[in-house]
């Protein structure tokens, strides 16, 4: 019997992919308020999490919450944005509804440590608000030993009918494809990263295991530096490599060996895998 699924941000990157690939496994209803500026896709409803009642949310024994604001470029100019979406508009969903919540945290908690971070991995002081918000609300559910999953991604990145095409390697692929160059900053640093298939398989061995505790994992396919995805799509599309000038950046790498273990998973490794998936995507749709 399928099981009863609230999906939140069903018309973002992660969302619209999710509900495409698990919808026919599971009784999945579909939600955004259309907050972002992206292609609206069909099969989503437009409703605001933050005016769902009680009663309605009876009907769902799991959400998926991929809502809120997903990157520090977007919160910094909008910080009371983002403390209400990613923080106060979460908890006071969570008051509301009962059932189990699986939501987005970010490997980006782990951005002032240096060597490699599991779970447990004491987090330093945030240096921005969208780190904050999501170091306070992993806290936060911990302190209240609620039934939550939270799932700390890597750089998302793959196809998507709702693609983000700034985020590394969609970005090294398209310039590669229409600029025949790949364009590179911070040759040295470390950047995990998350294929989008992963992740939703991911949450797939998730929603069908029962588990009421309150638990958090690593969600990351490889952990390389930028240098080397760069050579990765330079080799690929016979292009050259531009440096451009070094900004302050995340430099950190994540362990997946939890989630692994207890779900006897397996991440995507092959980086040429992506590109290749990348570049078959955007040779449809440019």
């Amino acid at each position: 019997m399928k099981r009863k699924i609230l999906l939140v941000g069903a018309n973002g990157y992660i969302g619209s992919q999710l509900y495409k690939k698990l919808k026919h496994k599971f009784d999945i209803y579909p939600i955004d308020n259309f907050f972002r500026k992206t292609k609206k896709q069909k099969f989503v409803i437009k409703k605001d999490y933050r005016n769902l009642k009680e009663k309605f949310l009876r009907n769902f024994s799991t959400c998926v919450w991929l809502s809120g604001h997903s990157s520090v470029q977007q919160s910094v100019p909008d910080p009371f944005g983002a403390i209400d979406n990613n923080l106060n508009g979460l908890i006071k969903f969570k008051k509301i509804f009962k059932g189990r919540l699986i939501y987005a945290s970010s490997g980006s908690v782990y951005s002032q440590i240096s060597g490699l971070c599991e779970e447990d991995t004491p987090i330093g002081d945030p240096t921005n608000i969208y780190d904050f918000t999501k170091v306070t609300i992993d806290k936060y559910f911990q302190l209240t030993k609620s039934n939550c999953v939270s799932l700390r991604f890597g750089t998302v990145l793959g196809p998507s009918e709702n693609i983000r095409t700034e985020l590394l390697l969609n970005n090294m692929t398209l310039d590669a494809i229409t600029k025949k160059k790949v364009f590179l900053a911070n040759p040295n640093v470390f950047r995990p990263i998350l294929y989008i298939e992963d992740l939703i398989d991911a949450i797939e061995v998730i929603l069908k295991r029962k588990n009421n505790r309150h638990m958090i994992y690593n969600l990351c396919s490889v952990n390389l530096r930028m240098i080397d995805y760069a050579k990765t799509v330079s080799r690929q599309f016979s292009c050259k490599i531009q440096r451009l000038k070094n900004t302050n950046t995340y430099n950190f790498k994540m362990s997946n060996k939890r989630f692994c273990k207890e779900y006897n998973f397996k991440f995507t490794k092959n980086i040429s895998k992506i590109t290749t998936e990348l570049e078959k995507f955007y040779l449809k749709t440019l």
